[in-house]
Parts: C-alpha cells; sequence; structure tokens
C-alpha cells in the first residue's frame, strides 16, 4: 500500500477532536500523527513533524488559527492547511485565505466530506464546502449592480435608505411605513442577497 496521509490537526475542543480522530481512523490510507490543542504548541513543532496536511480551528486559546497561519509562513513547506471551522462569515474566510490556508471546510461537513476534503487537499486541490465556494463566486464574479437579485420594489427603497445610512425608525418614517415593517423588509434582503449585515448588503447590490 502506498505511504499514508500523514495528518496533524489543532482543535481545543474535545468532542471534535474525538470526532476527527474516530473519522481518520477509519481510513486506511490516512495517519493522525499529532493532535495539538493550541496554535503555540504548534508553531514551535510542527517544522518537526513533516505532516501532509494540517487541520486548522479558526478559534483557538491565545493565536487563532488564522494567526498561525500568517506566522508560520514557509516554516513547514509541504504541508497543506485546511482551516475547519463553524465560521463561514465573508470575513474569515477571506482573511484565513489570504493566510495561506489550500482549503476550508465546515464542521457540519459529514464524516465523509470530510475525508474526501482531505484527500483532495493532498492531492493538490482546494476543497471547500459549498456555502463558502458560493461566497467565493459571488465575490469573483462580475455583474451589474443588483444583476439576477430578486428585490422588490420596497424592499429596493429600503436597501436604498440602509446605504445612506439610515437608522430603522428613520427609514419608517420616510417611508411611511411601521419600524416592525422595515425590520421585516431588511430580513427579507439579507435572505434574498445572502447576506448578513447592512454593509455586505450595500456591497452586494450596488456592486461596490
Amino acid at each position: 500500500m502506498k505511504d499514508r496521509i500523514r495528518i496533524a490537526i489543532i482543535e481545543d475542543t474535545p468532542d471534535v477532536l474525538d470526532n476527527v480522530r474516530m473519522i481518520i481512523g477509519t481510513a486506511p490510507d490516512m495517519l493522525l500523527v499529532r493532535e495539538f490543542t493550541n496554535a503555540e504548541d504548534a508553531y514551535a513543532e510542527l517544522p518537526e513533524l513533516m505532516v501532509d496536511v494540517l487541520i486548522v480551528d479558526v478559534n483557538l486559546p491565545g493565536m487563532s488559527g488564522i494567526d498561525l497561519l500568517r506566522r508560520s509562513g514557509d516554516r513547514h513547506p509541504g504541508t497543506q492547511c485546511m482551516m475547519y471551522t463553524v465560521h463561514d462569515d465573508d470575513a474569515r474566510v477571506f482573511e484565513a485565505l489570504m493566510a495561506g490556508a489550500d482549503g476550508y471546510l465546515l464542521k457540519r461537513s459529514s464524516p465523509q466530506q470530510l475525508l474526501d476534503a482531505l484527500r483532495e487537499l493532498h492531492e493538490g486541490g482546494s476543497p471547500m464546502s459549498s456555502s463558502v465556494a458560493r461566497r467565493l463566486v459571488r465575490h469573483i464574479r462580475p455583474s451589474a449592480p443588483g444583476d439576477g437579485l430578486p428585490l422588490s420594489d420596497r424592499e429596493r427603497d429600503v436597501l436604498a435608505l440602509l446605504a445612506e445610512g439610515l437608522l430603522y425608525k428613520e427609514i419608517a418614517d420616510k417611508l411611511h411605513i411601521a419600524s416592525k415593517t422595515v425590520k421585516n423588509h431588511i430580513h427579507t434582503i439579507y435572505e434574498k442577497l445572502h447576506v448578513q449585515n447592512r454593509t455586505e448588503a450595500v456591497n452586494r447590490w450596488f456592486g461596490r
């Protein structure tokens, strides 16, 4: 049998660590060689371990997983790094990728998805959870402002006033509707645009 994929993980949540250990243990082509519960220990030891794939949590005690990648640079060449986290917000995703992450998988992924991602990463791919990949596509795809986004006329009015920096009550007064109605419109806008806050919604709609 060919050499197994040597894997290390940095994860401070015992249940998650146990689960990943169990999943990797079912794969005959993988070997979990080291477990870390903080980034500082990993930073010190990784250059000597010669692992193929490093699984990194984002939120860690002390140094974050993203900071670890940023600081590591060329300390462990040949090691592919995959973020393994519950966070899929735009800021965290792009920060991780800019720091050097080669893949980005959410912890809600199935055991098979985790194994497939580890193999793909080892073979030179960049596995990502579908929601993360969709965010990347949305950010790099050129489009006209609001192109293809199904907002109603009222929702467009609300979003335009949001872009001007008005508060919910101010928008309600300007459009002669209740503040609760404004909140409902904004919730719908966020859902339709697949965003989580005012800034993302404005940038998405107006192409900023």
